[in-house]
């Protein structure tokens, strides 16, 4: 039977089906479908819990097990752990392997239960038996630690192995938190390296917190804080808290990516809403100081009061000229000195919106005050101009490109000199990147290189942008340069670095050859400030920008229809044409709040 055959045959079969097949009570399906359908009420949580409930008291083990879970962990009723414990149990004793390994939890933390690593460890051998990774990995801890089993590094390797290759990708960052801080085995900060970039790229997000926090250090891989910064943005958008922190950390100093304290908020705001009470701590003093964000003095005693209240000092270590102290008693009286001070600045209504909404926050959410409260920059302000950097047009669509920190944390986007606002079409943060639409159409485009990876060391280079736009021209600055290093800054193969002296608004600028085709984007300099500290001297015309590769797949990534240069009258250029031509397709993008 030829192709055409069999495909009349099936739509014949398909028309058949449709038309004839015979409904209950004998009626064709279409004149069954003439009788309304009766649709089934679509039961609540609540009801559902119910049901579920019931189902448990008559025995079915996996209903015990639901009830016990769901009481443990306080969805939709109370948490009460005697009553998770009591389902628990009699789902474990009829077999149900993860009742059993949630069992062994309860007793390792003492909850509804007296605290017993014995019977925690029986019950997870029990489960883990079953193929239970939970309990595998539980099994592992223990053994690492020593409790409720005598410590052994070897066998707890074993189980995390186990669990590993049963396809727990978390297991293997308990492989490479063993080897990077020697429990129960020799530090090997190689093999810590290993484990947690195998998790990492199965997207672990504990893992990559691991991977992210060795090239921080430089311990097993050579330090590179830009990939640290990669790794961290990773596990910190699966809401990993404490890679958030870092983050924070790393944008506000500028370590490894580019200083932005509006980024440096948002972080520390993520890592505060997941209860972390050293980020709720600097959330609040950046409300009040107005660094990175309007100031708010409200949300600033709110996020105060919350890190004050924190049941994570207790489990910190704090030392006072190297002699260890009560860490409640340093953090509390001085979270107090802090809450007087801010609620000085607090008018009596604004005092009790603060207090209202630090009693009413639940981990996860965020704060936002009433817009009838005074205290916060007021909502019909008009945005100012607070920065600029250099964008240059791709397509005649009007697609540009800048720095991701050219337009991150900005109201609006303008062009000097034209009407209209310029959109954000989307932005790569880890490479520094953004796409912007710009109002209207352009005329003249640039041109890419069309070979960027065959670029020399040595090369002559070109930066046209439009720095300190308020004091130099503002026709734009050319200023020439050399091609001094293939990569980056540690090493960052998605970088070049150039000579060509980099000063504020430069950011966003074209890096052109001799024929004036792009061949990168002016992202950083060298902090002098911190080279200083770090070598005693100040580093000269050390600036990086993204390489030509990495722009042509950020721009192929995004379906921009760019040009490039080339071909059979391509020839070398002065530099007062390439500045002529440069300045037709290049632009000031200021940044408004």
């Amino acid at each position: 039977m030829n192709a055409l055959s069999i495909s009349l045959l099936a739509a014949l079969l398909l028309t058949i089906n449709g038309c004839g097949e015979q409904a209950a009570g004998g009626k064709t399906e279409a004149a069954a479908s003439a009788v309304p359908a009766v649709t089934a009420k679509e039961l609540t949580p609540e009801e559902k819990f119910v049901e579920t409930k019931r189902k448990a008291e008559a025995g079915n083990v996996d209903a015990q097990y639901e009830v016990g879970r769901k009481y443990l962990r306080g969805e939709l009723v109370q948490r009460d752990h005697l009553l998770a414990f009591n389902w628990l149990t009699k789902a474990s004793a009829q077999g149900h392997a993860d009742a059993t390994a949630l069992l062994g939890n309860m007793h390792r933390a003492g909850w509804g239960t007296s605290q017993d690593y014995v019977k925690a460890r029986e019950l997870y051998a029990a489960a883990a038996a079953k193929q239970n990774t939970t309990a595998i990995v539980a099994l592992g801890r223990l053994y690492r630690d020593g409790k409720g089993v005598k410590s052994d590094g070897e066998m707890a390797i074993k189980f995390f192995q186990q669990a590993a290759d049963a396809g727990l990708s978390s297991a293997y960052y308990e492989l490479g938190y063993m080897y990077a801080k020697g429990e129960g085995v020799v530090v090997n900060s190689s093999r810590a390296v290993e484990y947690y970039s195998k998790g990492a790229a199965l997207g672990d997000k504990l893992s990559q917190f691991g991977l992210a926090q060795q090239y921080d250090y430089g311990e097993g891989v050579p330090h590179n804080p830009l990939l640290a910064a990669e790794y961290y943005e990773k596990a910190a958008k699966q809401g990993h808290g404490t890679s958030h922190l870092r983050l924070a950390e790393m944008y506000r100093g500028g370590d490894g990516v580019t200083k932005n304290d509006a980024k440096s908020f948002e972080h520390y705001l993520k890592a505060a809403e997941l209860d972390d009470f050293e980020a709720q701590t600097e959330t609040a003093r950046l409300y009040l100081s107005g660094t990175g964000i309007p100031i708010n003095k409200v949300l600033a005693y709110s996020w105060m009061s919350l890190a004050a209240s924190s049941q994570q000092i207790r489990n910190t270590k704090v030392k006072i000229n190297g002699v260890p102290v009560d860490p409640e008693k340093h953090y509390r009286e001085k979270y107090q000195t802090e809450l007087r001070q801010i609620e000085q600045m607090l008018s009596p209504n604004e005092l009790l919106e603060a207090q209202r909404l630090a009693s009413n926050w639940k981990k996860g959410n965020t704060l936002a005050s009433s817009d009838t409260v005074a205290g916060s920059t007021s909502p019909d302000d008009k945005p100012s101009k607070q920065g600029s950097g250099t964008a240059f047009a791709v397509s005649s669509e009007g697609h540009a490109l800048t720095n991701h920190h050219v337009i991150n944390g900005c109201t609006e986007l303008k062009v000097a000199g034209r009407e209209g606002i310029v959109k954000v079409i989307t932005s790569d943060s880890v490479n520094d990147l953004a796409l912007l639409q710009l109002p209207g159409k352009s005329k003249d485009i640039a041109n890419l290189n069309p070979e960027p990876g065959k670029l020399r060391q040595g090369e002559d280079i070109i930066v046209f942008g439009y720095p300190l736009d308020s004091v130099l021209s503002s026709g734009g600055n050319l200023t020439p340069g050399t091609l001094s290093a293939l990569t980056g800054l540690g090493n960052n193969t998605n970088q070049i670095q150039i000579t060509a002296p980099i000063q504020p608004g430069s950011s966003g600028s074209p890096v052109m050859d001799k024929k004036g085709n792009v061949v990168g984007v002016v992202s950083m300099k060298l902090s002098d400030s911190k080279m200083a500290k770090a070598t005693g001297s100040v580093g000269q015309n050390v600036n990086f920008a993204v390489n030509g590769q990495t722009v042509k797949a950020f721009l192929d990534a995004n379906k921009v229809p760019y040009k490039t240069g080339g071909g059979l009258f391509s020839r070398e250029k002065s530099n007062a044409d390439i500045a002529e031509e440069a300045s037709k397709w290049t632009v000031l993008v200021e940044c408004w709040k």
